[in-house]
């Protein structure tokens, strides 16, 4: 690193480029006598200088690292452990610590603006940085991925993906379902890991779903193409292709898939707010409505499991739905109270449905 760099640097004049190859720089552990001399030159021009940071300009500074920091505290960083510098080069610090008190607040500056402005953030590794995004219960997020891919997480959902994407594929982790838009990229293919299962696509819309206490993971195409893989011990396995209106469900108990050409619409509708059923069984019903709700719901007695509901709702609450299901079928359901845990909390509100002849 040359002093034109060192300079750009304490001055936060840098670009990713050049952040890229400072981290590069401090990784390799630069010679000692290289390092004291660059520093030492610098040094003695900053003295030379009189450099004077008022009091004013201090604390505008940690003002904006605060603000940054304030807009960005949804962010988890992670820094691993690896020191900066080893400390056995105790001549090396100690002549950078003679600096210190200048480079300390533009350094921590550019690290910060690093961290969550620049494309392509690295941790100390030189790893892309890796976020979490959690969808809450009850709510719908969308988040657009930095090679283009467009994101929908429902209910319950989250996922892990790179600050920036690099390599030969571009891969992110799925718990809970979501819906993708994949920017195309024919050489670098877009692969959604859940439920250890893979779904493998280049430019495609696709939904997956693969909870944590689901038995099934299930991916539905509306256009494209996507290779369904196996995750084993030792590699995986290409357990089919899909086409555009196509339904996979892969069962994890029995180690079984069917793969079916249907009206995709009743598992993709929810990235658009709508609740839709097509014949399906009330425990399909009920299974859908505790997540979006956030409720336990029992299914109380025999025979709830032989009645079927085609409906689509989009901004009825909870209890218009099931007064609307218990109009047209023979069932009744009642509600239970809340409680307060010693935490603080409340407990989930529990709804019970019985059949009832009418």
């Amino acid at each position: 690193m040359d002093k034109g760099l060192l300079e750009k640097f304490i001055n936060n004049n840098c670009t990713s480029s050049e952040i890229d190859s400072i981290f590069d720089w401090i990784q390799k552990e630069p010679d000692k006598i290289t390092t004291q001399v660059l520093l030492r030159s610098y040094w003695d021009r900053v003295k030379t200088s009189n450099i004077i940071l008022d009091g004013q300009q201090h604390q505008q500074r940690l003002d904006r690292i605060h603000h940054l920091i304030n807009l960005n505290q949804s962010e988890k960083l992670t820094i691993g452990k690896t020191r900066l510098f080893p400390s056995k080069k105790v001549s090396f610090i100690q002549i950078f610590s003679r600096v210190a008190v200048i480079l300390l607040i533009p350094v921590i500056t550019l690290l910060v603006y690093t961290r969550f402005f620049q494309h392509g953030t690295y941790n100390m590794q030189g790893e892309p940085q890796m976020n979490e995004i959690i969808s809450p219960m009850g709510s719908r997020t969308s988040l657009e991925l930095s090679d283009g891919t467009k994101v929908w997480l429902n209910h319950g959902s989250k996922m892990i993906y790179p600050q920036r994407f690099t390599g030969k594929t571009r891969i992110v982790r799925l718990s809970g379902e979501g819906y993708f838009k994949v920017a195309h990229n024919r050489s670098i293919p877009f692969i959604v890991e859940a439920g250890g299962m893979a779904v493998k696509a280049v430019g495609t819309n696709f939904n997956v779903k693969a909870y944590d206490d689901d038995t099934n993971f299930e991916t539905s195409l509306e256009s494209g193409k996507v290779i369904i893989l196996k995750e084993t011990p030792n590699k995986e396995l290409t357990v089919c292709e899909m086409k555009p209106g196509q339904h996979f469900m892969f069962n994890n108990t029995n180690n079984k898939y069917s793969l079916k050409t249907e009206d995709l619409i009743k598992y993709v509708a929810w990235k658009d707010g709508k609740l839709v059923f097509i014949d399906d069984t009330m425990d399909k019903v009920a299974e859908r409505l505790s997540r979006r709700y956030n409720v336990d719901i029992n299914l109380e007695g025999t025979g709830l499991k032989d009645l079927t509901y085609t409906a689509t709702f989009i901004d009825e609450s909870l209890y218009q739905i099931l007064e609307m299901l218990e109009i047209v079928t023979p069932i009744s359901y009642s509600v239970s109270e809340r409680y307060k845990l010693p935490d603080g909390t409340y407990t989930k509100r529990k709804i019970s449905i019985y059949r009832e002849e009418k």
